[in-house]
């Protein structure tokens, strides 16, 4: 094919165009929450003052040797983007950046379909294979200049003449949702970007120690905890907590003598942020993904308890095993894999044990895969990586059919506890939970701000072949939680003293206050 020749001004308006056709989702999002009597212009003033900013921008990036580079990195991010808020309601942001460079072969490939390779091909290889076979004509020195501020000059009054005369309506629209920059492709994600990268070259601190004044009470009895971290578990699809749900999810567990907690919220809304943070000192609002201090897991090490990490997460242990001694991770199709691993651990003579278990669980798009073919109790099921192609009923069944599977693993692991002549304790705990559809938004990882609550309540079980913990516990079940209760939860079990146990956040203690 050979190139052919386009004027500097007309790649600059071709590419600008695109690029807000391509932003669909961002233009729904502001059409969706303007008042039913917005009148056209106003609407159509979106799309304009949009276009304009961008002949701007692109104005003043658009330079020579530079430009097919900066189009094409435009174009590929922004196609990405817009397939995932399209087709999942999925934001590309710095936490979605680092979960997904976390992410293994295996999950990705789960992503790949079809549609994917279909949308990327045409309205991403494509566009840039054309924009590489422009042959831009820039004009001579003089007149290019011309052009080019005159441009960016006309572009700015289009921005001004739709803008100021809406001005009341336009400034209080965005500070009320300001989130509307999170669909802003492909700005927002090279925003994101550089955020990521700006954290990972800085160099980090030393770590911070919190550990110096922690010890064990004295005449401490032998304990043992078995820690589950759940993954992508949501509260409102465990029959515990919500009576009505269709599929009984909780069929193993609900025959044993558990407690369930009925409103606890996430750390975050992605495997990346809430797994370091619900072991972290920090609560969430504190809680920064560039912190480097002590958890609860060291301390707990440090303390003479001993630590092991058994783990089938895709994403790996999301730095929370780095400084243990005793931790592996798995590449197994299903969870069910750790328990014989787990079975060898119990036999440890050590005077206190944690256990972590970090699952797959029910993490998505291919909710079909997380189960044995003897699990798919509720039919009919979603068998793609696809989801916008299944009805509502599908989704849900196949998801429920992952929770159960889960739920029977933790059946056989409090039915191994109950054997345990030591304090033996389990508590499950999901990381985030998921979107299945509601308002179009599918998987999990949206901003934490405006995350809906099927991301952000997730459900939480305790087990204990000690009556008073059980007791203490279900005096506790109805109060409002969240990860921030982990930490010293933790401590407080192995009655560890420190200045950062809090019993306030500790859940089995009679201290324990809500909504904090």
């Amino acid at each position: 094919m050979k190139r052919f020749e386009i004027s500097w001004l007309n790649f600059v308006l071709l590419n600008a165009l695109f690029i807000t056709l391509m932003n669909f989702h961002l233009f729904g999002f502001i059409y969706s929450n303007l008042n039913e009597d917005a009148n056209l212009w106003l609407k159509v003033s979106f799309m304009l003052i949009y276009f304009s900013l961008l002949v701007m921008i692109f104005g003043l990036l658009f330079l020579p040797f530079l430009t097919q580079f900066f189009a094409i990195i435009f174009v590929l991010v922004t196609c990405v983007s817009a397939y995932f808020m399209h087709f999942y309601g999925v934001i590309i942001d710095k936490d979605m950046i680092q979960n997904a460079l976390n992410t293994d072969q295996r999950e990705l490939k789960e992503l790949f379909n079809f549609t994917f390779l279909f949308w990327i091909i045409f309205l991403g290889l494509v566009p840039s294979f054309l924009i590489l076979k422009c042959k831009i004509r820039w004009g001579k020195g003089f007149r290019h200049t011309v052009i080019k501020f005159a441009s960016i000059f006309i572009a700015l009054l289009v921005v001004l003449g739709c803008f100021l005369p809406q001005s009341k309506t336009l400034i209080p629209f965005f500070r009320n949702y300001n989130q509307a920059r999170v669909y802003n492709a492909p700005v927002f994600q090279i925003y994101s970007f550089v955020r990521y990268v700006k954290q990972k070259v800085v160099k980090k601190p030393e770590l911070n120690i919190i550990s110096k004044d922690a010890k064990l009470s004295e005449n401490t009895k032998r304990k043992l905890l078995v820690f589950v971290i759940g993954e992508t578990a949501r509260a409102a699809n465990f029959r515990f907590g919500n009576k009505n749900h269709i599929n009984d999810t909780t069929a193993y567990t609900s025959k044993l003598n558990v407690v369930y907690f009925t409103k606890v919220s996430s750390c975050g809304t992605s495997t990346a942020v809430s797994v370091p943070c619900m072991f972290s000192a920090s609560t969430r609002k504190e809680y920064s993904s560039s912190e480097f201090q002590e958890n609860a897991l060291d301390i707990l090490q440090k303390v003479g308890v001993k630590v092991s990490i058994l783990g089938n997460n895709s994403g790996g242990c999301q730095g929370i095993c780095k400084r243990i001694a005793h931790s592996k991770y798995f590449d197994a199709e299903f969870d069910g894999a750790l328990l014989e691993d787990f079975k060898k651990e119990l036999l440890s003579e050590d005077e206190h044990e944690i256990i972590i278990l970090h699952l797959q669980g029910s993490h998505g798009p291919t909710y079909y895969k997380r189960y044995p073919s003897e699990f798919r109790r509720f039919e009919p099921t979603c068998d793609t990586n696809e989801l916008q192609k299944c009805n509502s009923e599908a989704i849900i069944n196949t998801y429920d059919n992952t929770l159960l599977y889960t739920d029977f693993l933790l059946s056989k692991i409090i039915t191994l506890l109950q054997n345990e002549e030591q304090e033996s304790s389990l508590i499950y705990v999901s990381d985030h939970g998921e979107s299945l559809g509601e308002n179009g938004i599918y998987l999990h990882a949206m901003p934490y701000a405006f995350a809906p609550l099927e991301q952000t309540e997730v459900p939480l079980i305790f087990y204990s072949n000690d009556t008073t913990l059980m007791q203490t516990a279900k005096t506790h079940s109805n109060y409002t939680l969240s990860h921030d209760y982990i930490f010293s939860t933790l401590l407080g079990y192995f009655k560890v003293q420190s200045k950062f146990y809090n019993p306030n956040y500790d859940i089995l203690s009679p201290q324990v206050k809500e909504g904090l």
